[in-house]
């Protein structure tokens, strides 16, 4: 028997959990059960799940705003749980079948007098990639990194297909707006073009 566990339960993710040299409360890495089906995906490839077994996974955003993986296999194995049987959540990292986004109208540049502006991406999917999330970024026209948009101050929808602007000065002129998208089916990540800019103006 495999000291970690073949099937994908609480109690084996926290036996890879202590193999880490971390109690289960304490974890700092996403522990996912990967099976054979799973690890066939691009989608999980994309994040350097390459192989059935328990993974620590965890990810962060580089200096141009996109999301990087890293990923450790803990334990390889075969012959796992049927990915149908699996009772853990973890599909947003660990994609059960093959989908995707595509991003289908790109944010389009806006031109202001009032201070108000919107941004709005389309997109179609194929498979079954779960509901859509949505993260747009604002670059300044002086800038070079890429900065996560929040709602306040002068925006809202944040995490929505359509970013608003209100209230805005003339100040955010030549900033660029762009969007990452992902699933809860744990479709690969994908960014609109980063050309849509605001400018102020009748």
């Amino acid at each position: 028997m495999s000291l970690y566990g073949k099937t994908d339960t609480t109690a084996n993710q926290d036996k890879a959990a202590a193999a880490l040299g971390n109690g289960p409360a304490s974890v700092s890495k996403t522990l996912v059960y990967v099976d054979d089906t799973e690890a066939g995906l691009d989608e999980n490839k994309s994040r350097g799940i390459t192989a059935p077994g328990w993974w620590a996974y965890s990810t962060y955003t580089d200096s141009e705003g996109a999301t990087r993986h890293k990923s450790e296999q803990l334990v390889a194995f075969t012959a796992g749980e049927a990915n149908a049987d699996e009772s853990l959540a973890d599909d947003t990292i660990a994609a059960d079948v093959a989908s995707a986004v595509t991003i289908t109208t790109q944010p389009a540049s806006a031109t202001t007098a009032s201070g108000a502006a919107t941004f709005t991406v389309a997109t179609s999917t194929t498979g079954t990639p779960g509901t859509l999330t949505f993260q747009w970024q604002r670059q300044t026209s002086t800038g070079t990194t890429w900065i996560n948009v929040t709602n306040t101050g002068i925006y809202t929808g944040a995490t929505t297909n359509t970013l608003a602007l209100a209230g805005a000065t003339s100040a955010i002129t030549g900033t660029k707006y762009r969007v990452k998208i992902t699933s809860t089916g744990g479709t690969e990540e994908v960014i609109s073009n980063g050309s849509a800019t605001v400018t102020f103006g009748s």
